[in-house]
């Protein structure tokens, strides 16, 4: 059974400090660290170095690209920051064009909204912002997914890298 480990932040809004700590933590100890957007920190900042990047809203760098698609051992993640699909008033275009991308996982920032929810055979998973968070859950936080060939779990974790328990879904495949 393949087993792929990723973690993934957002909205860092210009806090590098928390990116580098994160990235120190988990590079070589998982299988991909994704970065969702609004960062506001130069696309050729060597702290991008082996994280999946792509821009947001408040990203002006046209370094970045708007959308990626990793091809993990048992997976495929289809990332964007989400401001491009309108996802502030509708998930129609975000889910149409993870279908397109055969996505099984959809990664997404800007709403600095941490949930894991399921449409079709997609997770789609917006880790929270790591410097301000919005809505119900008033706390700065990442995501950590394991996928297996079984199940999709995601759990939340603080800045001190501590797990949220609340917001844990585990989803079969």
């Amino acid at each position: 059974m393949a087993t792929s480990t990723i973690v993934v932040m957002s909205d860092s809004h210009g806090d590098r400090k928390i990116v580098q700590e994160i990235k120190e933590r988990y590079q070589g100890k998982v299988d991909a660290i994704f970065h969702n957007g609004d960062s506001e920190l130069p696309s050729n900042d060597k702290i991008w170095d082996g994280i999946h990047v792509v821009r947001g809203n408040c990203d002006y760098d046209n370094g970045y690209p708007d959308t990626l698609v990793t091809h993990l051992n048992n997976a495929t993640i289809a990332q964007t920051h989400g401001h491009l699909y309108g996802i502030n008033f509708d998930w129609t275009r975000l889910e149409l064009w993870a279908q397109s991308e055969d996505a099984d996982i959809c990664l997404y920032g800007h709403l600095h909204r941490a949930s894991a929810w399921r449409n079709g055979k997609i997770i789609f998973v917006n880790p929270g912002s790591v410097l301000q968070p919005r809505g119900e859950v008033q706390e700065k936080l990442y995501a950590k997914i394991e996928i297996t060939d079984e199940t999709i779990k995601v759990e939340f974790y603080t800045r001190d890298h501590q797990l949220y328990p609340r917001l844990i879904q585990e989803f079969e495949r």
